[in-house]
């Protein structure tokens, strides 16, 4: 009941926020909409092959898989909501996006199945549950902001500036990232809001994606810090701790134990990784080529220059933070009496609750620099970091004018080229 209230009061507060942010958020997504199907008529697609993927029947909906929806990645999705994980390296993809959408397409096709496909009615149904997740979202920013401590001019900054993101098209096609935003945002917002449940929603954001693990580390950080502000440990401290924990991480291990089932009982046929049980890693490595420096060659150096920009931003947004930390410190070094307090306490009380978001934003950067394709970098933090939007009202007005300009290239740009089968992955 309690975790119910505090999700309702968010919601009541959502559709109680301004009434200008509300309608721009649905302006920009319908412009947005439209610039992609423009596009698909105007600009040939590079490759027309996708169309192989979506059998057509002729009826009168079975347009809309050349709209550019379902292109890339999002094959492999509309194909899993089809045919379920018939291929090993499908593992990649974790199975809550499919299995909703394919939910809602068995429901949303019974009225509409006289004037399309099945096929195409997967796309319509990711088509409208990303941009409804994508236009909410938005809203939950604005709301995750005055929570944060930022004024109701810099919120409404923020969220815009989400509306806009450079890896925008990314949230509208059939791929994960609006989902999992959503889940990831949904579990800021009740951690801010001080309920103790938002690992339940870090848990759902994992059945989506594998990156939902690292959100583990909200978990651990906050417990750590509570303890040590209490300068003790506490037996029932540890145990939340390690069950929330586990609760979060479980829907990535049920998923390597059905992957098991469906293709290691076969010991004849069985994969290198059946022996280990987990197979996320073997499947990246083999079939997506990801791993340490796997992707740092000569012919990338167009791809990391598509990324850059979002390595700079990330850079400045932790440099900025360092720079107040320090400036923090020594200011409350030199008039807070905090002699019963150990240096590592000390931190805590300068850094305190926001540590945890510019960590995990400096960590998961790495992480994509070092070890993916470079190029996805930009949908995959801005799917995992939410603050990102919050931190980039810090930066100033010259800092904010640039950061506006980046995003609003980036999110036109890039709803071109995806939508026609350029490389924009």
């Amino acid at each position: 009941d309690y975790l119910l209230g505090k999700i309702a009061d968010i919601i009541h507060n959502l559709f109680g926020m301004q009434e200008k942010l509300k309608k721009q958020a649905l302006i920009i997504r319908i412009s947005l909409f439209l610039l992609q199907v423009l596009t698909t008529y105007i600009i040939p697609p590079y490759d027309t092959s996708v169309k192989e993927a979506y059998t057509s029947s002729g009826l009168i909906l079975d347009w809309i898989p050349s709209l550019g929806h379902g292109n890339w990645d999002a094959i492999y999705f509309n194909h899993l909501a089809q045919e379920g994980y018939d291929y090993e390296n499908f593992g990649a993809f974790f199975p809550l996006y499919p299995a909703m959408i394919a939910g809602f397409s068995s429901v949303l096709y019974i009225p509409l199945q006289l004037i399309i496909s099945y096929s195409s009615c997967v796309i319509l149904t990711s088509i409208l549950l990303n941009n409804t997740l994508f236009y909410i979202n938005s809203l939950m920013i604005f709301k995750l902001s005055r929570l944060f401590g930022l004024s109701e001019a810099k919120s409404y900054q923020a969220a815009l500036l989400y509306t806009l993101n450079p890896a925008s098209i990314f949230l509208t096609v059939g791929y994960t990232e609006s989902l999992f935003s959503f889940f990831v945002i949904l579990g800021l917002l009740l951690r801010e809001a001080d309920s103790q449940f938002y690992f339940f929603c870090f848990s759902l954001a994992t059945g989506v994606r594998s990156n939902g693990l690292s959100l583990v580390f909200f978990i651990l950080y906050d417990h750590i810090l509570s303890m040590i502000k209490a300068g003790n440990v506490l037996i029932v401290n540890l145990v939340c701790m390690i069950i929330q924990a586990c609760i979060s991480i479980a829907p990535f291990f049920w998923f390597q134990n059905h992957l098991y089932e469906l293709y290691c009982t076969d010991s004849t046929n069985a994969s290198q990784w059946c022996e280990t049980g987990i197979s996320y890693g073997y499947i990246q490595a083999k079939y997506w080529g990801v791993g340490l420096f796997k992707y740092w060659e000569f012919k990338q150096i167009p791809n990391f220059l598509l990324a850059a920009p979002m390595f700079i931003l990330v850079l400045t947004i932790l440099i900025y933070w360092t720079y107040d930390q320090f400036r923090n410190f020594r200011d409350l070094n030199a008039n807070y009496t905090h002699t019963e307090y150990s240096n590592l306490r000390f931190l805590f009380h300068v850094c305190n609750f926001q540590l945890a978001g510019y960590a995990h934003l400096g960590v998961l950067t790495l992480l994509a620099l070092l070890t993916m394709h470079v190029q996805v970098v930009t949908r995959f933090i801005v799917a995992n970091c939410p603050y990102l939007f919050l931190y980039c009202t810090r930066l100033g007005k010259k800092g904010s004018r640039l950061v506006l300009c980046y995003f609003v290239v980036y999110c036109v740009v890039g709803t071109v080229v995806h939508s026609t089968f350029y490389p924009w992955t």
